[in-house]
């Protein structure tokens, strides 16, 4: 059972008072500014006192915590998200790691400090379980949390309503080409998510390119993607999804823990697609 916490919670009630959250948001493509942009619209509404972060060594205090954000970094696959953790670490303060899928990387989690570390699945969890100086929580995919009713994504989901009463059959099939991809890529593929890689630097840049994002979306019926974060942007705006896996399982174990049950016109396929 997939027991997921709420990583908002867990930084309201460990802040100390006069304390501050500094954020660094887990860099790439749309796909994690969708990420970061539901974070960043969460840290507003709960009122926590934060700001971005690239190296504050002078400003942090004992108090402050240090957040990575979410996304999928943290795999063997890539070298990243994993020294971006040991740079916060060499802050000073506390460190959380909002949710990510976790595998690799032995020697540095045994060797890490203590760091709390929000997983999207339960595999993540239980392979770090096994280092006792990291604290490993289920929590769902911080995307999954954005609020298309708060503007401005408002305008976005009025887009999709007016495309869905049109009733036209306009199917997306979006399909990574790197090393995560895990079947054939089919011909007529359009990688939206690898189209730009934003910054991340401003919640004004963050939520206009997640509405750009949403918006490319939104003229579809159908999504056919083997990408995790085309996949939950569909489910927010109703849009029907199958769902690839990719090379090492993230996309089944997101979809197990998180997807299922939120978006009932979601499935999964669990073969590599193969051309027709």
């Amino acid at each position: 059972m997939f027991d997921a916490q709420d990583p908002i919670e867990y930084l309201t009630h460990r802040l100390a008072a006069g304390g501050h959250c500094f954020y660094m948001p887990n860099g790439g493509n749309l796909g994690d500014n969708l990420i970061a942009s539901a974070t960043v619209q969460r840290f507003d509404k709960a009122g926590l006192p934060w700001q971005f972060t690239r190296d504050r060594r002078r400003e942090v205090r004992p108090g402050d915590l240090l957040v990575y954000g979410g996304g999928g970094s943290l795999v063997s696959l890539y070298q990243g998200g994993i020294d971006c953790i040991a740079h916060l670490q060499s802050l000073g303060a506390q460190v959380v790691v909002l949710p990510q899928t976790v595998n690799g990387h032995a020697d540095f989690w045994r060797n890490s400090g203590p760091v709390t570390v929000f997983c999207r699945d339960m595999e993540s969890a239980r392979y770090l379980q096994q280092f006792p100086q990291v604290m490993a929580l289920p929590a769902h995919d911080m995307a999954l949390g954005l609020d298309l009713t708060d503007d401005p994504f408002t305008t976005v989901f009025a887009f999709r309503e007016a495309y869905a009463r049109r009733g036209e059959t306009r199917v997306l099939r979006a399909f990574r080409g790197d090393s995560e991809a895990a079947g054939v890529i089919p011909d007529d593929t359009l990688d939206l998510p690898a189209l730009s890689y934003p910054p991340l630097l401003s919640v004004t840049s963050l939520h206009g390119h997640t509405c750009t994002f949403l918006a490319a979306l939104a003229g579809y019926s159908a999504i056919h993607t083997d990408r995790l974060h085309v996949a939950i942007a569909g489910g927010l705006l109703g849009i029907p999804v199958v769902l690839f896996d990719n090379v090492y399982g993230k996309n089944s174990a997101v979809f197990a823990a998180s997807l299922k049950d939120r978006f009932p016109s979601m499935a999964f396929e669990p073969r590599p697609l193969a051309r027709a």
